[in-house]
């Protein structure tokens, strides 16, 4: 463990010669432990020792011993969920020696089960769940962009539907790459980089995964949102026959970073749902007044809409649609977009959304200390969210 302290130290300040000298030394001396454990039944110990053998084996290029070493484990008794991450490892080693690399932004996913062969897959178990995984990723990459731009307190550039495209096929179970934005893109607009938007991704699959949706449900903070990711990730999930374990790696932070998804998709459906009204449902007027400060912005601002959609975005407490006549909003628009505006109103509300104020008259919406946020250039006046 020393050993493998040390090395990751030498990895984070880039000494990549003592990184795998250090590791090395602590799988010699890990494999040596695993070696003593002849005892089949022994565990979880014996496991857990021949799977931190595998992995240390693998971090130093050893793809050989490591999977005689996962094998060796596989062959034992060990628990489900360590069975689970030892397959997980053999997949990671297996697309090592076929020479797989992941560069900055894609995603890989891979399927496993009865019916998949080395690199072959049904056409309906693949393209299936192609839009699902395209779903999830732009639900979890605005979900960041959203909690980076609350962090901030400052206007952030709006995001749209995030493109997601296949960059190949390569040999192995049956693996496909996806990646954020557009093909000739060399950033993607609100990141700093590609992995700040696929991070989420791997930590809402996990939370799936553990059983933790009520979890997932507060950090995606947007009842269609979370309502669209679980069900994207039924259509995803094993179906328990043909496809046994979903897996995705993508590298983050410098590292490879796996998870996988084996709850199956009967399992999931059971999981409840908030109750989202559609959006012909009628919004009801509350008998309480608001106030709510924020930027004044457009959600559809098109030439070809006959309806604006008014959006304050406020500080803390999310966007809100400003509700009243459409001549009213037209007025309020030319008045005051782009700037930050004390709205008051009625408070409105569609079943459990409450994020709209009714507004009655155009001096219910007033300039805030007078402070213009007003974009300089002429062509602002057009916005999109």
């Amino acid at each position: 463990m020393e050993f493998a302290d040390e090395a990751d130290l030498a990895e984070l300040f880039g000494d990549r010669k003592k990184f795998l000298r250090l590791t090395e030394q602590a799988f010699e001396k890990e494999k040596a432990a695993a070696d003593l454990m002849e005892d089949i039944d022994v565990e979880p110990s014996r496991s857990v020792l021949h799977r931190s053998a595998a992995t240390l084996a693998w971090r130093c290029g050893f793809y050989d011993r490591s999977e005689k070493l996962i094998y060796r484990a596989l062959a034992g008794n060990p628990r489900s969920d360590i069975e689970w991450q030892l397959k997980d490892l053999l997949g990671t080693v297996n697309l090592a020696k076929a020479g797989v690399h992941l560069g900055e932004g894609q995603l890989q996913f891979s399927l496993h089960g009865s019916q998949i062969g080395n690199g072959k897959a049904a056409v309906e178990d693949l393209t299936s769940r192609a839009p699902s995984i395209a779903t999830m990723l732009r639900i979890s990459a605005k979900s960041a962009l959203q909690c980076a731009r609350d962090a901030a307190s400052s206007e952030q550039p709006q995001i749209g539907d995030i493109p997601v495209f296949i960059e190949g096929l390569a040999a192995g179970s049956c693996i496909v790459k996806l990646r954020l934005g557009d093909p000739i893109q060399d950033t993607l607009p609100g990141f700093w980089h590609y992995s700040d938007a696929i991070k989420p991704f791997f930590e809402y699959v996990n939370l799936l995964e553990q059983g933790e949706s009520d979890e997932l449900e507060k950090i995606i903070d947007d009842p269609d949102g979370y309502r669209d990711f679980v069900k994207a990730s039924i259509e995803l999930a094993p179906d328990g026959k043909n496809i046994s374990s979903v897996k995705f790696q993508s590298v983050i932070d410098d590292s490879l970073r796996v998870v996988s998804l084996n709850t199956t998709q009967n399992s999931l459906k059971g999981l409840p749902l908030p109750d989202i009204p559609s959006a012909e449902s009628k919004l009801e007027v509350t008998e309480h007044d608001i106030v709510k400060t924020g930027v004044l912005r457009v959600g559809n601002a098109l030439e070809n809409e006959k309806k604006t959609l008014c959006i304050l975005a406020t500080d803390g407490d999310g966007n809100w649609h400003i509700e009243g006549a459409e001549d009213l909003k037209d007025e309020i628009v030319r008045r005051y977009f782009k700037r930050r505006v004390v709205v008051h109103g009625k408070r409105m509300k569609r079943a459990n959304v409450v994020r709209h104020v009714l507004v009655m008259r155009i001096e219910d919406v007033r300039l805030y200390a007078e402070k213009d946020f007003r974009e300089t250039s002429t062509g602002a006046s057009k916005t999109l969210i």
